[in-house]
């Protein structure tokens, strides 16, 4: 997955931007909607993949006391993986019928918060590993915010994050295979 640590910035926001724009003029009406989760499945998929390999890159290239388990990284990645699968699959294709918007479950609020919680640890972590690779020591908070906020505001942040990404893993530098 090191293509996304590769790519130029143009290119992974076309890679999660064009879609949108198909999706916005093929589709319309009610019918749209059922479609919407499959376009939210796969650009969930390419940002969590582009997060993932920022995360765990950063994460083997760490010596030492540096480098941390990540165990709980990857399962921050699984749960909200499902859950945008279960939305894709079996919620937005039934959320609307007879143009009436359906009531959601309760058990769906918990799994959504559940699943935000494991986006922004996910987040928290790929910044401060990230910023650690790049200064060679612990940081705190304050001098990972910067990027933390840049993963989150995503398209923005792309622009902002990527180059420095390609800049740190240039493949002459590292070995990622």
């Amino acid at each position: 997955m090191h293509i996304f640590l590769t790519m130029k910035a143009w290119q992974l926001l076309m890679l999660m931007i064009v879609p949108l724009l198909f999706f916005a003029l093929a589709f319309s009406g009610l019918h749209s909607f059922k479609w919407f989760g499959v376009l939210i499945l796969f650009w969930g998929i390419v940002f969590f993949a582009w997060v993932y390999s920022i995360g765990s890159a950063s994460n083997r290239e760490l010596k030492g006391d540096l480098r941390k388990d990540p165990t709980m990284y990857r399962l921050s990645f699984v749960i909200p993986i499902l859950y945008i699968t279960l939305l894709a699959v079996f919620i937005f294709p039934s959320i609307q019928i007879d143009g009436q918007p359906q009531k959601p479950a309760a058990w769906m609020t918990k799994l959504h918060l559940i699943s935000m919680c494991c986006v922004f640890y996910s987040l928290w972590f790929t910044a401060k590993q990230f910023v650690t690779l790049q200064r060679g020591f612990e940081v705190k908070f304050i001098d990972f915010s910067v990027p933390f906020f840049l993963l989150c505001f995503t398209p923005i942040g792309i622009w902002f994050l990527q180059p420095s990404i390609n800049e740190v893993f240039d493949e002459e530098n590292l070995d990622l295979v």
